[in-house]
């Protein structure tokens, strides 16, 4: 008879550092929303995503209408300095982009 076994460690695949993203047009909005959390790991996970996804002229595009830049300002006073980091980050995609400009 087999046992199964339970490991206190997340599988190889699944990456704890980018927060889990809704589907289609709905994936910005939760950032967004995300963005604005009480909990520090829960905006590390946001900004981590949202730098992958702003690669996309579309997805900056949409932020851009979605009010991400004034979030953006705001997490760059942020007493975290990954926040910070990944703010900046955040907005230089975005300025260096076409639709940003």
């Amino acid at each position: 008879m087999a046992h199964a076994r339970i490991s206190a460690e997340l599988p190889p695949d699944i990456d704890p550092t980018k927060a889990p993203l809704a589907f289609g047009e709905r994936a910005l909005p939760k950032l967004n929303e995300e963005l604005r959390a009480p909990e520090l790991l829960t905006r590390q996970r946001a900004l981590m995503a949202l730098c992958d996804l702003l690669h996309d002229p579309e997805n900056v595009y949409q932020a851009i209408q979605l009010g991400f830049l004034d979030n953006l300002k705001i997490l760059l006073l942020d007493s975290d300095s990954t926040v910070r980091q990944k703010s900046t980050e955040a907005l230089y995609i975005m300025a260096t982009h076409n639709v940003g400009r």
